[in-house]
């Protein structure tokens, strides 16, 4: 199954009836409470918020959000409500986890720790999903975010992790373009043979429920047309499912570029971890954190139910639109 669009998406959670249960670390932050709120007023959400319960009962005042509708989880305020969170996890009260008012490597340090965190597969990745103007499903693309100068092997690990969060998600045998300037090997540079090897390893199966296309450039692997005009002759070319970036800049700029297109919708998460980690940046826009919420509420939950859900007609369903919320003094995320 592959989805038209983030409605398409979303549509998916409203017929599946999951509701994840968002841990947000460092609660009293009104981006991160009006974001986790608006997920909730969607329905694919249930805010379960981590902080001193005082600090955050005073802020949901502020912004006029009702308490009710949470889960409060109080901790000093020199414990790392991050280490609440993980410990949550593993105890499987919470789906997924939102950053807060913490900073990010206070967040992390828990979660990758090595005896108590969340990091089963040993590995850490970001997933960024995509709706870009143009072309004709949801576009995935790792990593963009923290793996700056991936070799061969991290590569490979890569495409484990974000094609199996693809497949949660019910898209089938993803297909992967492994990026490069050129679509053939050269040995001068690395990327290409990379690429190659990396085709080989998904031919032998050894990458999993997955393909992988490459070396391939960026034009040829998202348009038909491109790939007619040079020639280039696979049944893959201009409908891949996922962008592997050689380094992370490539995929940093990239997003750059597509985000200043008010066309498109940017959205991701960690993913590798026991269970999906948003890091949404108080620059974000309140369509990209809704939507990132809702890409981990999805991977979060539906290890209970990965059946897709056939998506109805968009013109008789609600879009996916971020609620409006009173607006405060937000203060910095980071």
């Amino acid at each position: 199954m592959r989805y038209a669009s983030y409605t398409e998406l979303a549509e998916r959670a409203r017929r599946s009836g999951l509701v994840a249960r968002c841990a947000v670390a460092g609660a009293a932050n009104a981006h991160a409470l009006e974001a986790v709120y608006q997920a909730a007023d969607q329905g694919f959400v249930r805010p379960v918020l981590i902080g001193p319960a005082d600090r955050t009962r005073a802020l949901l005042a502020e912004l006029g959000l009702d308490e009710q509708r949470a889960e409060l989880v109080d901790c000093a305020p020199e414990e790392n409500p991050a280490a609440v969170a993980v410990r949550l996890v593993r105890e499987g009260a919470v789906d997924f986890i939102l950053k807060g008012g913490i900073e990010t490597r206070d967040l992390l340090r828990p979660v990758l720790d090595k005896e108590t965190g969340i990091n089963d597969a040993g590995f850490v990745t970001h997933l960024g999903l995509m709706q870009i103007a143009g072309y004709p499903k949801l576009l995935a693309m790792s990593d963009a975010a923290v793996v700056p100068y991936p070799d061969l092997e991290a590569k490979a690990k890569i495409v484990r992790i974000t094609t199996e969060a693809l497949r949660r998600l019910g898209i089938d045998t993803p297909v992967v373009a492994a990026l490069a300037s050129i679509e053939v090997v050269n040995p001068k540079l690395p990327e290409t043979v990379e690429a190659r090897e990396l085709q080989e390893m998904s031919e032998r199966g050894e990458l999993g429920d997955c393909v992988v296309v490459g070396p391939i450039s960026y034009d040829l692997a998202t348009s038909r047309e491109s790939a007619a005009i040079k020639g280039y002759d696979s049944p893959y070319a201009g409908d891949v499912d996922m962008l592997l970036v050689p380094q992370m800049v490539t995929g940093n700029v990239m997003s750059k570029i597509w985000n200043a297109d008010e066309r498109n919708i940017l959205a991701g998460c960690l993913v590798g971890t026991r269970v999906p980690v948003a890091l949404t940046s108080r620059s974000a826009s309140s369509a990209e954190k809704l939507h990132s919420l809702l890409l981990c509420s999805l991977l979060g939950a539906s290890a209970t139910d990965p059946t897709p859900v056939p998506a109805a007609d968009p013109a008789s369903e609600p879009a996916l639109v971020p609620a409006t919320v009173p607006s405060g003094d937000a203060g910095s995320p980071e």
